[in-house]
């Protein structure tokens, strides 16, 4: 956050140098912000080369664990498995990975068990009108689900990773839970989350650090990271997460699943903490996280109620008239370069994407894009909302972050040292307030630049992140990648991570695809497509 704000101030000042000596202090900031990220890089894969050794938690072998939502939610319906049998089959898969994953903070499981035996019953008792009437009205009946601990599950505790609220517990379901329960969904747990969910690592001081299924070294991703390390386990069929910097998508790409960052107010956020204000309620984003990519037009379709069943999700689409385009990454001293493997990625759903359907992709460069993190870190900017430090104390009184850091050095404090970081500069803004308004002038000429360039039938395909999951405490020392994900969030528009195999490190690879807003149809299709062209979710055992 700190570096954050030193860049933006760096961009202010480089904006009012002569264009000669602009790019020539680009450049040279770039070159060396090149040798840096090589550094730090090696050091950590030395270190961990010569020092630990990668764990992958063990692959599923209960078939009823590899089988979507959509083909569970049937079976229950037909009577060929009882939703008993499905939630008791979950429970035991947490109790084998979670020693590794440390993603579940809190367990439902004797009250989901209790629903589950009703919901047999009912199914049991039912004649086939009412059976069909389920189908209508409660398509996810009987099917697990769960939810990060920062959405109010009635009867639970709701922390989000901040240790005042260590017992708090919520007093009713966020709107996107009770609707997820009348669909006939039930709760199996709640899964963890960075302190705040202001990260991209998921630890906090109350449950400790979430770690990677495929590589138990390597981060989660933030916030969201206990939620999709989860599904990507076979711990969980399907989850709910949110997103407001790449919260959703970040974990999903760095644990190999799907996730959905919707179009602002087709899911309402009602119930998710802690509450956003301002332009925040446009960057926050509820959605889901799947293996499958049959159940993210299914969940969305429980999750935003008439909203999405306005965007005529399920509607075929005429695959072959649709516009590809691609962009190759960010291009800023504080950002990563995409990696190989990362590109070869996006090239390879390009390739699949012109072969499949006999199209020309366009690759387009968006110079405005290159300002992602003064585009996210300006969006982010509130004075309606409380201060961070007032959130760390769960609005009472406030954290002095400063001597809180002291303690944290030492190991004493109950707080994180991002979440500290970010206390101590909120509220600083990197930028003056004529600056400010130049670059909130160019953000909305970006988002109406990329909403007429995909119309109704354009998709951009894009990294998911400048490389596959890093080692645990990495982003500390590079906090300004998440720009490949934020960037989404300044500019409002939907996007859908996907997954596309592995690296050679055995740790998973994918591609944003992105859309102009209400353009989830399109994008559900093509990630049902690249799913079908690179195999979706892999199993961990793929990874050793």
């Amino acid at each position: 956050s700190s570096i954050g704000v030193l860049g933006g101030m760096l961009s202010w000042f480089l904006s009012y140098l002569p264009r000669w000596a602009y790019n020539a202090l680009f450049e040279l900031c770039f070159l060396l912000s090149r040798v840096y990220f090589l550094v730090v890089n090696s050091a950590f894969s030395i270190y961990h080369a010569l020092f630990t050794r990668r764990v992958c938690v063990p692959p599923p072998a209960d078939d009823l664990l590899q089988i979507s939502a959509s083909q569970a939610a049937r079976m229950i319906r037909d009577k060929e498995i009882s939703s008993l049998e499905l939630i008791s089959v979950y429970i035991r898969r947490i109790e084998e990975v979670n020693g590794f994953i440390n993603a579940v903070v809190q367990d439902n499981f004797v009250d989901a068990k209790e629903k589950a035996r009703a919901v047999d019953k009912e199914v049991s008792d039912a004649t086939p009108e009412q059976i069909a009437k389920m189908e209508k009205e409660r398509p996810l009946l009987g099917v697990p689900f769960t939810i990060k601990d920062c959405m109010e599950v009635k009867g639970l505790k709701c922390t989000y990773g901040v240790h005042h609220r260590k017992d708090t517990v919520a007093e009713k379901n966020a709107v996107v839970v009770e609707r997820m329960l009348e669909a006939g969904a039930i709760c199996l747990c709640i899964t963890n989350v960075p302190e705040v969910c202001m990260w991209w690592e998921t630890m906090n001081t109350i449950y400790g650090r979430s770690k990677n299924p495929y590589d138990t070294r390597r981060i989660t991703g933030g916030s969201s990271g206990g939620e999709a390390a989860l599904v990507a386990s076979a711990g969980s069929l399907i989850g709910v997460g949110s997103d407001i910097g790449g919260s959703i998508r970040m974990p999903s790409f760095f644990n190999g699943v799907f996730g959905l960052k919707p179009t602002p107010g087709v899911i309402p956020l009602d119930g998710h903490m802690p509450v956003a204000h301002g332009y925040r309620t446009e960057m926050l984003r509820i959605g889901p996280i799947c293996r499958y990519a049959a159940d993210l037009p299914l969940m969305f379709k429980v999750m935003g109620g008439e909203a999405a069943e306005a965007l005529r999700i399920e509607e075929p689409i005429a695959m072959g008239k649709l516009r590809v385009f691609y962009m190759e990454g960010i291009r800023h001293p504080l950002v990563e370069s995409p990696s190989s493997e990362m590109s070869y990625a996006l090239k390879r759903a390009v390739r699949y994407m012109e072969m499949k359907y006999d199209l020309a992709a366009v690759r387009v460069d968006f110079p405005l894009a290159h300002q992602a993190v003064d585009f996210f870190l300006t969006s982010m900017e509130n004075d309606e909302s409380p201060t961070f430090s007032e959130i760390l104390a769960d609005y009472n009184g406030s954290v002095n972050c400063l001597w809180e850091l002291g303690k944290c050095i030492v190991g004493k404090s109950n707080h994180t040292f991002p979440a500290l970081m970010v206390g101590l500069i909120d509220g600083v803004s990197p930028y003056p307030e004529d600056y400010k308004k130049r670059l909130l002038y160019k953000r909305d000429r970006l988002i109406r630049q990329l909403n007429d360039l995909l119309g109704d039938d354009g998709i951009l395909l894009f990294p998911s992140f400048c490389n596959p999951a890093p080692f645990h405490n990495q982003p500390i020392f590079t906090p300004m990648n998440f720009a490949y994900t934020g960037l989404f969030n300044a500019l409002a528009l939907p996007v859908v991570q996907c997954p596309m195999g592995l690296s050679g490190a055995g740790t998973p690879l994918g591609v944003q695809v992105v859309g102009a807003h209400k353009s989830e149809r399109n994008l559900i299709a093509i990630a049902k497509d690249l799913e079908e062209g690179f195999g979706g979710w892999h199993k961990t055992a793929t990874a050793y």
